[in-house]
């Protein structure tokens, strides 16, 4: 029997589907309390180790630990759960399946997108939160490890865009047209990670 489901291509074959039952403003709500939960408390943290922290030390302490956190937690939520995000009804299950609207190959498990993101969850995570503590302590090795980082980031970020937009002339749609969808969540959210490694490698003393 076929299962109707909300992702593009329509004929996409996902055995199981089980609709969200969270709407998209409480999966949004739910996502911005708990990432500000987190960097209030790296804010917190970086602050009393480190009174003296510059405003754009400031800055990528929270960057990388928001990217350690999306990597280990949110990708790696994803990637042991990849075989059945279809019917997974957690919060972070849901939200992947609104976040899949963009992009159907979270949940088909396109190999592409599970190298990747295995790739992002074991190296990536952890070195960004490593990342982060080397700036709090203003270690010598936090300028070897951001542009590491950043490298990894831009690298990743520029190949699950290449991947996607080769498909896309080949006429395999992975995203619904809408523009939230396209724009807002596959555009627009996954820029931050070329944009800001990209500004950072740019400027090596920083």
């Amino acid at each position: 029997m076929d299962v109707k489901h909300p992702f593009y291509p329509p004929d996409l074959e996902l055995v199981g589907y089980v609709e969200n039952t969270l709407g998209v403003g409480s999966l949004l709500l739910g996502f911005a309390t708990l990432t500000s939960v987190i960097l209030g408390l790296a804010l917190l943290f970086s602050r009393r180790w480190r009174p003296s922290i510059s405003g754009i030390d400031q800055f990528l302490v929270l960057w990388f630990v928001l990217s350690g956190f999306l990597h280990c937690f949110f990708e790696g939520h994803f990637i042991l759960n990849r075989s059945r995000m279809p019917l997974m009804q957690d919060f972070f299950g849901q939200l992947w399946k609104e976040y899949a609207k963009s992009d159907s190959r979270y949940m088909a498990a396109d190999p592409l997108v599970v190298t990747i993101e295995s790739i992002t969850v074991v190296v990536w995570g952890p070195v960004s939160f490593l990342t982060a503590w080397f700036i709090v302590t203003d270690s010598a090795y936090r300028f070897p490890f951001q542009a590491l980082v950043s490298t990894g980031h831009l690298y990743s970020d520029v190949l699950y865009y290449v991947t996607s937009f080769v498909d896309l002339q080949r006429g395999i749609e992975h995203s619904r047209p809408e523009a939230l969808y396209f724009w807002g969540y596959f555009v627009i959210m996954n820029a931050f990670w070329i944009i800001i490694p990209a500004c950072k490698l740019s400027k090596s003393n920083i």
